[in-house]
């Protein structure tokens, strides 16, 4: 089965206020965080959507294919990133403002997908969705049609969900602002 990873590193940190993926965390960039716990072995082929050449140049340090995009909805990142893959049976959606999501979580989605691959398999904790999300190649149609700031989710229509248990809350953390941040790096420091 080839399945495919595309990291979404491409936003514009608006609610930030500077880019957020390279802000340090715990002596690295965030995105570095986010990347080095993907388990690049399960995924046949890897790309990251970026915008910024100094988050394209750290991704290229872990070997990260980069998709140059100039920045935009969320929709052209998805769908940039899908036309980078060659064909594949599904496609895990990273987003590079997720640091704390493991690599045991990335590895129970791709199993989940293996069993059930006509299905959508999403990260969530106590019934609360999130990312990563991984879709079957069927839906990759309906993605390359996304317009705006609309997620993949919309895409789903009658498709099973099937919804991955994370370890802990934290693992659906996103820095999307500073105080998100802040937050991220206590809960490091006190769980190192």
């Amino acid at each position: 089965m080839q399945i495919g990873c595309v990291v979404l590193a491409a936003g514009k940190s608006t609610r930030f206020g500077g880019n957020k993926l390279l802000a340090p965390l715990n002596g690295v960039p965030l995105l570095a965080h986010t990347v080095k716990a993907i388990p690049t072995a399960l995924f046949s082929q890897m790309v990251a959507v970026v915008s910024d050449f100094q988050v394209a140049q750290l991704c290229r340090e872990f070997d990260v294919e980069v998709c140059a995009y100039e920045g935009g909805p969320q929709s052209q990142s998805i769908r940039t990133g899908l036309q980078a893959l060659k064909p594949m049976d599904g496609c895990l959606f990273v987003l590079g403002d997720q640091p704390l999501c493991s690599s045991e979580s990335i590895q129970r989605l791709v199993h989940s997908f293996q069993a059930q691959p006509e299905h959508v398999h999403r990260l969530s904790y106590q019934g609360q969705p999130s990312s990563p999300t991984l879709f079957p190649a069927n839906l990759f149609p309906a993605l390359m049609q996304l317009h705006g700031e609309r997620g993949g989710m919309a895409t789903a229509g009658d498709t099973p969900v099937h919804y991955v248990e994370a370890f802990c809350p934290q693992e659906l953390w996103d820095a999307d602002t500073p105080d998100k941040l802040s937050k991220i790096q206590q809960y490091l420091q006190a769980h190192p």
